[in-house]
């Protein structure tokens, strides 16, 4: 799930189910909860105080820390995630602490299914969806585990709303006699390269954790002992964005234990 671009998940995402159907042993369709209200019904929630376009997010608690629908959540957020891709400078760590900010009041909402468990131990479902923001509610079973895995002209921030995991961020290492701007997309093309830890955290409820296109950006996710459900909030910055699974055997090389030889996934 979390290697499809923006075109791949819509396609999903707005699969054509009808209300009453069962998609799976005792799921049954209710309703569509993806959000994609466009414009006009954004300006909607905007008249309601929700956000004003041009203006900075306005991540006051207010009316004593009244929690967030994910529709009031988005459209607060929208505006300034699109300020944020079209600039030619992306102030990307003031934006992603104004989103987790927001997103500490976010009052989670059934989602619309996509996929389910599985074998795999997790499911990743759209909460919302206003391109550049989409929202995943993601499920998993105790111990599963998401992958080592990037996140190309995208970044995000996870929210853990019940159970815990284990999140593992790292750094691409600059291999010698280059420097490639991450944030654009330029990644290793070597069979084998180097990745740095930079933060090995368990979340609980309500702790969060970010990465942008050039920080953090590879991780990987194990669930606790209780398993866990997240809010996972990315911000596109272009309609290609994808993740890309990497291969490891998770020995460090360094003495210190933060660097790894991974190769892309073929």
């Amino acid at each position: 799930m979390q290697f499809w671009t923006l075109d791949e998940i819509e396609q999903h995402a707005m699969a054509d189910h009808e209300v009453g159907e069962e998609i799976s042993p005792g799921v049954t369709i209710t309703r569509r909860r993806i959000l994609q209200i466009g414009l006009a019904g954004a300006a909607s929630l905007l008249v309601g105080g929700c956000a004003t376009p041009g203006r900075k997010i306005d991540t006051a608690r207010g009316s004593a820390g009244r929690l967030l629908t994910i529709d009031q959540l988005v459209a607060r957020l929208r505006p300034d995630a699109t300020q944020l891709i079209a600039s030619d400078r992306p102030d990307e760590t003031a934006y992603l602490a104004a989103v987790s900010s927001l997103l500490t009041r976010y009052n989670p909402d059934e989602p619309w299914a996509m996929n389910e468990m599985g074998e795999s131990g997790w499911s990743m479902n759209t909460a919302a969806w206003m391109p550049p923001v989409v929202v995943f509610d993601i499920r998993m079973r105790p111990g599963s585990k998401i992958h080592l895995h990037d996140h190309r002209h995208y970044n995000g921030v996870l929210l853990c709303t019940e159970g815990s995991v284990r999140c593992r961020n790292f750094d691409i290492v600059q291999p010698d006699g280059q420097r490639l701007n991450i944030a654009a997309g330029e990644v290793p093309t070597d069979t084998d390269f180097l990745i740095r830890q930079n933060k090995d955290t368990t979340l609980g409820h309500g702790q969060l954790s970010t990465l942008s296109r050039d920080r953090d950006n590879i991780h990987h996710i194990e669930a606790g002992p209780d398993g866990c459900s997240l809010a996972d909030l990315f911000t596109y910055f272009r309609r290609e964005a994808r993740s890309y699974e990497l291969e490891w055997d998770g020995q460090p090389l360094s003495k210190n234990g933060d660097t790894y030889k991974v190769a892309w996934k073929s």
